[in-house]
């Protein structure tokens, strides 16, 4: 004979999801989240008045050069850079830099427009790569060679 008691009881537990199952199904939701996260690739680069916004391809990894880079935005070849007549450095922006209503807005918040001086956290550098600043590998030969030598790049939290 069953006992309707007992049936019930078994019956609850049975439809009671598993707490370490609950973890586990969570767990794998969260890192399968941040693989697609990291595995989508940057936004195309942004164009300014037909100059090329050159920006960082890596995401933030809380490295960042202890100078200031700054300068008056102007055109490095057929990119944007700082500087003068004389010394022009191509900048490279922190990744989700974007163009709007004219003026280059980083994710931290910087607002500039050509002709305007620049000055954010930062540093120089000949080798883009220096540091873990890894950037677009496809910066066009006119920007390098128009550039001084010096490779501006902002930090992330600017």
């Amino acid at each position: 004979m069953t006992d309707p008691v007992n049936d019930r009881q078994r019956s609850r537990w049975a439809r009671r999801p598993s707490p370490a199952l609950a973890v586990l199904g969570g767990t794998a939701l969260v890192v399968g989240g941040f693989v697609v996260w990291r595995a989508l690739p940057p936004a195309p680069d942004a164009e300014l008045d037909g100059l090329r916004v050159v920006t960082n391809t890596e995401r933030d990894n809380g490295f960042g050069f202890d100078a200031v880079v700054g300068g008056e935005l102007r055109p490095v070849g057929s990119c944007i850079g700082v500087g003068d007549a004389d010394h022009a450095s191509l900048v490279v922006w922190p990744r989700g830099t974007k163009v709007e209503d004219g003026a280059i807005v980083t994710p931290g918040g910087i607002r500039v427009r050509m002709g305007e001086e620049l000055r954010g956290g930062g540093g120089y550098t000949d080798d883009p790569t220096d540091f873990g600043a890894a950037i677009d590998p496809d910066i066009p030969d006119d920007c390098r060679a128009a550039s001084s030598g010096e490779i501006a790049v902002l930090n992330g939290d600017n």
